[in-house]
Order: C-alpha cells, then sequence, then structure tokens
C-alpha cells in the first residue's frame, strides 16, 4: 500500500481470493493527493448479482448486443473512454499491491493507440486505411499528415513523445506484452516493473500531444473531420 494514500474509510472488507492465495483490502474511497476519487469498489453489489445468478438462473446470452451507433461511438468518444478507463485503473493500481499493473498496461496501450488514430482519422477524415497496430508507425502517420498540413511539429514535446512511443513499441512488439505471460511459443515473458507515476503522466503527455495537433489544425487551418 502506497504511504502518501490518505484512507476516507479505513478498512472494514476483506475478501480472500482462495484459488490465488491473495488478501485484497477492500476500501469504499481513497483520496489520492487530497482528491477523493472514490467509491472505488462496489462489493455488495456483485455479490448480490451473483446471489441473482445463482437463485434464478437467468439466462445471459443477451448481455451485450447490436444497437444503433450513437455518438459515443465516434473515434473521438471511443478513445475518451478508454482514456477514463485508464485514469480510473489507475486510481486502483495505485492503492493497490501490483496484481493490477498489466490490466493497467493494456489499457495504457490501447488508449494511446485511439489517441494516435483518433487524431489520424480527424486530420484526413476517413478510417478506411489499414494502418495496423504498431505505435511507431501510428504516431509517425501523425506527424506526417500534421506537417504536411502545415503544423510546425519540430519541438522538444514532438520528440519526447515520439521517444515515449518507440519506447514502449519496442518493450511490447505485437501488443502481447501486456497480455500474456508468455509467448505463442509458449516462452515466458520477463517480469514487468512498473513506475506507475511516470506512466500516467507519460499517458497525460501522448494524449495531449494528439488531441493538441487536431485541435490546433482546426483552429489554425480550418482542418479536421467535423
Amino acid at each position: 500500500m502506497n504511504p502518501n494514500l490518505q484512507f476516507a474509510e479505513t478498512a472494514s472488507i476483506e475478501c480472500s481470493f482462495q484459488a490465488t492465495g491473495y488478501l485484497l483490502r477492500l476500501v469504499k474511497s481513497v483520496h489520492v493527493a487530497g482528491i477523493e476519487v472514490g467509491p472505488i469498489m462496489t462489493l455488495q453489489h456483485r455479490e448480490a448479482l451473483i446471489e441473482r445468478l445463482e437463485a434464478e438462473r437467468p439466462s445471459l446470452l443477451g448481455f451485450v448486443k447490436n444497437c444503433p451507433a450513437g455518438m459515443g461511438d465516434s473515434w473521438d468518444s471511443v478513445s475518451f473512454g478508454f482514456q477514463r478507463g485508464f485514469d480510473e485503473m489507475w486510481d486502483l493500481a495505485w492503492a493497490g499491491n501490483g496484481l493490477l499493473d498489466r490490466p493497467l498496461l493494456t489499457l495504457w496501450r490501447q488508449s494511446v493507440e485511439l489517441s494516435l488514430k483518433s487524431a489520424i482519422y480527424y486530420i484526413e477524415g476517413t478510417a478506411e486505411k489499414k494502418i495496423g497496430h504498431n505505435l511507431s508507425d501510428l504516431f509517425d502517420k501523425v506527424l506526417k499528415i500534421s506537417t504536411e498540413a502545415g503544423l510546425d511539429q519540430d519541438n522538444d514535446l514532438e520528440k519526447d513523445v515520439k521517444a515515449m512511443i518507440k519506447h514502449v513499441q519496442s518493450f511490447d512488439l505485437f501488443a502481447t506484452r501486456f497480455r500474456y505471460p508468455a509467448d505463442k511459443k509458449g516462452n515466458p515473458y520477463k517480469g514487468v516493473d512498473v513506475n506507475l507515476e511516470k506512466l500516467f503522466q507519460a499517458h497525460w503527455i501522448i494524449v495531449t500531444w494528439c488531441e493538441g495537433t487536431v485541435v490546433e489544425l482546426g483552429e489554425k487551418f480550418g482542418i479536421g473531420a467535423p
């Protein structure tokens, strides 16, 4: 537990995960840097859902289905949703014991990828071209099309963003490093040591750079998808 955390409510609920032997302390809300970020757990609600499942045995085949696309399905909205997901899970990981580090890294990577692809879509006005999942290639694409549109990207921020993305891409070549304990051949990956504070800052800088690029192009040159 990070010593800098001030818990709004100390303890009260503990649950034992018998399959793994982990003992997690669940808190209703926490304070990070003096800001309340809870509630972060809905244990009672989850337990009630399990009890209902055991008692009623309902059909669960309709838990996800198609529906008409809305505002929440745009590139910008989906990207923002993953940004918020990363922020929410970061709060939990910061208060935890390392168990959420890999899910958090997976969200980090997906959020960054969506931010880059969303920028490409809003600059070019299309998402039809296959551009893959390589973060460095996506960054180079955003840099290229924004520069060709007239934006001066030759600055320290651009170089910092490029270096951070290159580091993650070299660490996780195929977007599998954080999602699995071993590669496709069964060779175990090495462990992952995460500096959560720097991870959060890197995410914020990269996402802000992507959004700032789109906003600046729109304001200066009127470029961007409606």
